[in-house]
């Protein structure tokens, strides 16, 4: 009888230890796929940003608001500051007079062009990421 507790016990540990690394997987996808959106949003804006001269509230600007501030509800505040920077440094490009295709190209091929503003976001949710992963590891 008590060989067969202890079985019970076990199982219901195992269970409960998968059904929780189950979450924290489902977590770290759907951290994964808002910081994925981010970047992609926030690229596609930075080039409009350069290319374009007015500025204009489209769905893009709006999603990348909204992607920010769900970030809120789990992103440690480092990626929310870097988030926030980027939206800015976007607002800033939008200021500024645009420039051609073929110029921001040479631009960055020739690296004069303002460091990727991305960067600073992409490592602070990598270091992110790797965090969580070494959690469940």
């Amino acid at each position: 009888m008590a060989r067969s507790q202890a079985l019970l016990i076990a199982a219901i540990y195992t269970h409960r230890s998968q059904d929780r690394l189950q979450r924290v997987v489902a977590e770290i996808t759907k951290w994964e796929t808002i910081y994925a959106d981010f970047v992609m949003n926030a690229s596609n804006l930075l080039l409009r940003a350069y290319t374009r001269d007015e500025l204009e509230l489209s769905g893009d600007e709006q999603r990348l608001i909204g992607l920010i501030n769900r970030m809120r509800f789990f992103a440690p505040a480092n990626v929310i500051a870097t988030a926030e920077a980027v939206l800015r440094t976007i607002l800033e490009i939008y200021l500024k007079p645009s420039v051609e295709l073929r110029q921001l190209a040479t631009e960055a091929l020739t690296k004069s062009l303002d460091p990727d503003p991305l960067l600073k976001f992409s490592v602070a949710c990598r270091a992110d990421l790797d965090g969580l992963h070494r959690t469940t590891a």
